[in-house]
């Protein structure tokens, strides 16, 4: 174990200059920290003097300045201004959600100062929202897997300006675990027990609110469906007592919100009024976050100290590098010590005093740059860059020191990388997963399984009803505009970490971790009937259904052998009437095959069969070539009485995800009976031969080929 030394205590940063006296750093107002300094610094001393502020009204402890002293009365004006200048949406909501969080928890016997915090929490748990780019935070569609990424930034970003805030330690907890509470790789009790009860409440009162409001990719949902989806996610993504409490609140005293509808919804409806220092704070706000959003972009980790040297602000790239959380280090003395720098690495002065990095950059009035090799917790060693920036306003007074830092030793994250990275993982037309990622996520989830067999996972199978008939009805261009819609609607029904990708053509999948069979199938048949009130496509009238297959990992599963099953289900669905979710578990898959497989010893590779076609005979021809087209096949003779084709099998990077009896090819012959002496008043008896193209070692794999292809070509001639 590497001997690190212990620093003596530090006192306050000295001047800037070795003969001016040391001076308190000076009240500095927001307005003056951004317009005052011209380099990067300026937004970090803007923080500053929103901390100082905060200090100040704190250790008065009046109840004019402070609200039981969780937060400064001041400084949640100007986050609650600064929200309702950059997005009133957003304030309405964050009001809303404090009103419900509120009102659950003391109608769970909640009072005072607790009830306090949560409501502070409440008020301000999206309040990273302000930094949020225009064309991310008003876009009013789906947003790509970039600008998701971008957004998932503001719950760091608002922790971090919370805590510049000196806001109460318990609120900082639930406003963080609020948003990462119940994750699928947080499923132990131990683990769940340790969320703060408010965040519990916080999130259920968010989720609540986001569901019961109109949004721009959906309408609001009335409160039975919406309680139907937390109860469905309760033990998961939410806390089930939570949300029986919330249910039994809302019996007892009726709809949240019914009597602060016109106060909520009514007040603040523009940005509008604003004075204009009031603007002008704001504005001096939004730059502060804007730049917070470079830096959690660009780097790593940073970190702000105040004049005292006592830790303000420890963000989250911080607690992943150094294994340090932000409750064991905010309030605590910075210490030269914190990289593991021993005291031959630094500077020495001319009476041979260590010379700490901070004090280096501060003697040169302008930010430094160092670096060094970091040893971590599990003794492994990385390299970084940092960057030391001086917090000093235009009359020389220090405010504080922010060291922002660059892990040297990963990989780039270029935007070119990223955007690569991007493009090998999403489905270029629905941006959810492709099958490649989906492949890798399915392969993680048997790892888990493997590991520990007691927390199994199911996969759902989807796919999109009549789904031709939209593309020869209304056009290609309304078919990508339903699977981007379907996407869409699946990624925004999924709560508990589920994973969608687009399986191929219409046919998506949804991986669901830590998921028994039966709730699968109530989350597959939830999605079902919540696609009836979905707007898909842009067309008003055209309605859209999925049939689902659910399966569930069992011992002795690979891959295949469970897509299959889910793959056997959906076919199932299919075959039974669409609109309909169904299942297999080893044991019915097994009977039912078994059936199948008695049914096809008489000729085990060879298939016929009939029906009525409801096309006229001229249009035999037009049918065809659609299949043909579609399907990739090849045609070997064509007439018109008789028709045969090839339909090669299915390989390549369609390997895992296909079911057995796809990957063999299968040679159709098409004889049209009386189709010379048929007319278009008449139907068209159409019979159909199968054989193997190639050697088919499974005599059920071929049944399922031909059962399958006949269903396609019964569509494509609208058959009987």
């Amino acid at each position: 174990m590497t001997a690190v030394a212990v620093a003596p205590r530090l006192q306050p940063f000295p001047p800037v200059s070795p003969t001016a006296p040391s001076p308190a750093p000076a009240s500095l107002s927001l307005r003056e920290a951004v317009s005052q300094i011209s380099d990067s610094s300026r937004n970090l001393l803007g923080l500053m003097a929103l901390a100082n502020a905060a200090q100040r009204d704190l250790k008065s402890g009046s109840p004019e300045t402070t609200l039981d002293g969780v937060i400064s009365k001041a400084v949640l004006r100007s986050l609650l201004g600064a929200l309702h200048y950059r997005d009133v949406g957003t304030l309405r909501h964050s009001r809303r959600v404090a009103l419900l969080a509120a009102g659950l928890a003391h109608h769970l016997g909640w009072e005072g100062r607790h009830l306090r915090v949560l409501e502070v929490a409440a008020l301000l748990h999206d309040v990273g929202k302000i930094g949020v780019p225009d064309n991310v935070l008003y876009k009013p569609g789906k947003l790509s897997a970039e600008e998701v990424e971008l957004m998932d930034l503001h719950h760091g970003i608002g922790l971090n300006v919370l805590q510049a805030c000196r806001v109460d330690a318990e609120v900082l907890r639930i406003v963080d675990q609020a948003h990462r509470a119940y994750s699928v790789k947080d499923t132990d009790e131990r683990v769940i027990r340790d969320v703060h009860i408010g965040a519990r409440i916080l999130a259920v009162a968010d989720a609540y609110e986001s569901l019961c409001t109109e949004q721009v990719y959906r309408v609001a949902k009335p409160h039975d469906e919406i309680m139907n989806l937390l109860m469905a996610e309760s033990g998961k993504q939410f806390d089930g007592n939570v949300v029986n409490s919330l249910a039994r609140w809302v019996q007892q005293d009726g709809l949240p919100f019914a009597a602060q509808t016109a106060e909520l919804n009514g007040a603040g409806s523009q940005r509008a009024p604003f004075s204009l220092e009031e603007a002008a704070e704001s504005m001096a706000l939004c730059q502060i976050f804007s730049y917070l959003y470079m830096l959690e972009s660009l780097y790593d980790g940073f970190y702000v100290v105040d004049s005292e040297r006592k830790f303000i602000v420890w963000n989250r790239g911080l607690e992943r590098l150094v294994n340090r959380p932000a409750s064991a280090m905010l309030g605590k003395e910075w210490n030269p010590a914190l990289f593991n720098v021993p005291n031959t690495d630094r500077s020495q002065n001319a009476s041979g005093q260590i010379i700490s990095s901070h004090d280096q950059a501060l003697d040169a009035k302008k930010s430094a740059v160092f670096q060094l090799a970091y040893q971590k917790s599990d003794l492994s060693t990385v390299q970084l860059e940092l960057q030391t920036v001086p917090l000093i306003d235009a009359q020389g007074h220090t405010h504080g020191v922010a060291e922002i830092v660059r892990n040297l030793s990963r990989k780039s994250h270029a935007p070119e990388f990223t955007q690569l990275k991007l493009q090998a993982s999403r489905d270029a037309l629905t941006s959810v997963a492709n099958r490649g990622e989906l492949e890798k996520q399915l392969r993680l989830l048997s790892d888990q399984y493997n590991e520990n067999p007691l927390e199994p996972y199911c996969v759902i199978f989807a796919d999109a009803d009549h789904f031709k008939r939209v593309n020869d009805t209304f056009g290609h261009q309304v078919g990508d505009q339903v699977l981007i819609d379907l996407a869409r609607h699946f990624s925004e029904e999924t709560y508990s970490g589920e994973v969608v990708g687009r399986y191929g053509g219409e046919e998506f999948v949804i991986l669901c971790p830590a998921t028994e069979l039966e709730q699968a199938v109530r989350r597959a048949d939830r999605l079902r009937s919540s696609l009836k009130l979905a707007k898909v496509g842009g067309v008003e009238k055209l309605k859209i259904t999925c049939s689902f297959g659910v399966s569930q990992v069992e011992p002795g599963d690979s891959t295949e052998t469970l897509l299959r099953r889910a793959d056997r289900a959906l076919y199932a669905a299919k075959e039974s009437g669409r609109d309909r979710t169904c299942w297999f578990t080893a044991e019915m898959l097994q009977s039912n095959e078994n059936v199948h497989a008695q049914d096809a010893e008489i000729r085990p590779f060879e298939f016929s069969g009939s029906f009525s076609a409801l096309v006229p005979p001229d249009m035999v021809v037009q049918k065809l070539g659609g299949f043909v087209k579609d399907h990739h096949a090849q045609l070997l003779d064509v007439s018109r009485e008789r028709v045969v084709l090839k339909m090669p099998g299915v390989g390549g990077l369609r390997g895992l995800f296909e079911s057995a009896f796809a990957r063999q090819g299968i040679e159709i012959e098409l004889l049209m009976d009386g189709a010379e002496r048929a007319d278009r008043s008449k139907k068209l008896r159409v019979n159909i031969r199968m054989r193997p193209d190639g050697k088919f070692r499974d005599a059920l794999a071929f049944n399922q080929r031909t059962q399958a292809t006949m269903r396609e070509l019964k569509h494509y001639f609208a058959a009987e």
